[in-house]
């Protein structure tokens, strides 16, 4: 018989007992990793494996404080894995080669020639025709509204603009060419392709962002398609590919997949299932744009044959240790490379309807879930200004009736060793109060905050999670976590997602932004 593990309402006073003084406690710590994998190693009673954990198949529970402003409802299926154990593995971020860039866009792009896609990012003389107007109208609108000795002090500054703009316009191009630019398809370093033209607005702006990566960008002679690598140690390394035939979505991912938890966007005529991506358009903007689907927009395709396209390209690309983890039929915003290009349309938005699947990587059949967070890193060092993101590994792609028309692997992870296999877990009983105990702490909402913090937690999860280490950006241990998932409103934020992760072999809470 499997447990239901039931917990009762909690007073304030003792669910503080001994951390209302020091919510700074030794299960919030940063990790020592040799700790964390000398505890996965050891044996007794006190330790749990997984078989001992399918005892639990859900969990429930009810606590506040009132203190802290937190209340927690947990009516929540516990996912135990089926796997005969759960084991630590060292690994580090994926550095992309000549070769996989070869691999990846041969077959997702096929033996086409190919041209610079720098060359999308260049502004014609339309776009900057419209830069102008729009700062004339301005001058005209502060006459309007202000007196006129704060109208002609602004008027100068715009001017300023204006003579800045008006430069810029004398040397762009009427239209852009991309075939004028041929390509070897080359992974090259940042600062060589500055060097090679260091004019380019998009190779400086990528040497202010990665100055010591590497980059591959190229599309095909119609502009129907585009291929991007990346390998940025501050921000991720990452592969895109985009197709449609009004042109491929900017290269710019750096999240990794699309997020299918989004909320609703209330957009005039937007479809069913409509994602805008990311992008939040105002109200205004709302009532003006106009929502096309790109030319032939089908995906009558059943999922089962899109995963199936999916799952074999997976396969020739040597990716077989990825698994679904969601998926679903939507239609999406495109953010077009070549949108800005046409300043008349600028309220056009076109959308592609298809099956968005993401993957995960898996262990055995134990999903990498990546419920611990990213790590992110931000501030000053010194003279220097230190800004460094590290996501979770995911593949997603978007397929329709025309084939994969979507692509992007974010954060590859190469494993290095496996540390210790049949890793000893902690009893589930000592995780659910670590929840219990900290989860207030965590949550509180800061006094500028007027609504209280109310969290219901309707999954938990027990999966492979990674951790960073604290003094190495780039490297970290694969580790068991549990995951307890649901809805947090009110208080400092509002979200959908993990709302705890808990190290599985000792216990300790994991800093969702600090990844360990």
């Amino acid at each position: 018989m499997k447990h239901r593990i039931m917990t009762a309402v909690l007073t304030a006073a003792l669910l503080l007992t001994g951390c209302a003084e020091n919510p700074e406690s030794s299960v919030i710590v940063h990790k020592d990793m040799e700790k964390v994998i000398e505890e996965a190693a050891q044996t007794g009673e006190s330790k749990a494996d997984v078989a001992q954990l399918r005892q639990y198949d859900s969990y429930t529970a009810d606590f506040e404080s009132e203190s802290l402003r937190v209340s927690v409802h947990a009516d929540a299926q516990v996912d135990i894995p089926q796997a005969d154990q759960l084991s630590v593995f060292r690994v580090k971020q994926h550095d992309f080669t000549q070769e996989d860039v070869d691999r990846f866009r041969n077959a997702l792009m096929g033996d086409v020639p190919l041209y610079e896609g720098a060359g999308l990012q260049v502004r014609t003389k339309k776009e900057y025709e419209e830069d102008i107007r729009y700062l004339r109208e301005e001058i005209k609108r502060s006459y309007d509204e202000f007196d006129a000795e704060t109208a002609a002090e602004n008027e100068k500054a715009y001017q300023r603009e204006l003579d800045i703009i008006q430069k810029q316009y004398e040397a762009a191009p009427a239209e852009i060419d991309v075939t004028e630019h041929p390509s070897a398809g080359k992974l090259e370093t940042v600062a060589a392709q500055l060097a090679a033209d260091p004019e380019s607005e998009y190779w400086q702006w990528q040497n202010s962002l990665n100055p010591e990566g590497s980059v591959s960008y190229v599309c095909n002679a119609d502009v129907t398609a585009a291929f991007y690598v990346q390998n940025d140690a501050d921000h991720s390394n990452n592969i895109v590919y985009s197709a449609s035939p009004v042109g491929p979505e900017r290269m710019t991912v750096m999240g990794g997949g699309v997020y299918l938890n989004q909320d609703p966007v209330d957009i005039p005529g937007a479809p069913e299932n409509f994602l805008a991506n990311g992008i939040c358009p105002g109200p205004d903007e709302s009532a003006a744009m106009k929502l096309l689907p790109i030319p032939g927009d089908s995906a009558e395709l059943s999922q089962a044959d899109a995963e199936k396209q999916a799952e074999d390209f997976l396969h020739s690309m040597g990716l077989d240790d990825f698994q679904l983890y969601e998926g679903g039929k939507y239609a999406k915003r495109l953010d077009l490379s070549l949108q800005d290009h046409d300043p008349e349309n600028v309220n056009t938005v076109y959308y592609r309807t298809s099956w968005i699947l993401n993957y995960c990587r898996s262990f055995d059949g134990v999903m990498l879930e990546q419920n611990s967070g990213v790590k992110y890193a931000e501030g000053w060092e010194g003279e220097s200004y230190r800004k460094q993101f590290w996501p979770g590994e995911y593949i997603c792609f978007e397929i329709s009736d025309a084939g994969i028309v979507g692509f992007s692997w974010n954060a590859p992870l190469d494993i290095v060793e496996t540390v210790v296999e049949n890793a000893a877990l902690k009893p589930f009983d000592e995780i659910s109060g670590t929840f219990e105990r900290m989860m207030p702490m965590v949550a509180a909402p800061k006094e500028q905050y007027e609504e209280d913090a109310m969290i219901t937690v309707d999954r938990v999860t027990l999966s492979y999670s990674r951790i960073s280490e604290k003094d190495s950006f780039d490297t970290g241990l694969v580790i068991p976590v549990w995951g307890f998932l649901g809805d947090q409103k009110g208080g400092s934020m509002s979200f959908t997602g993990t709302q705890m992760a808990i190290n599985a072999i000792d216990g300790s809470v994991i800093d969702a932004s600090l990844g360990y």
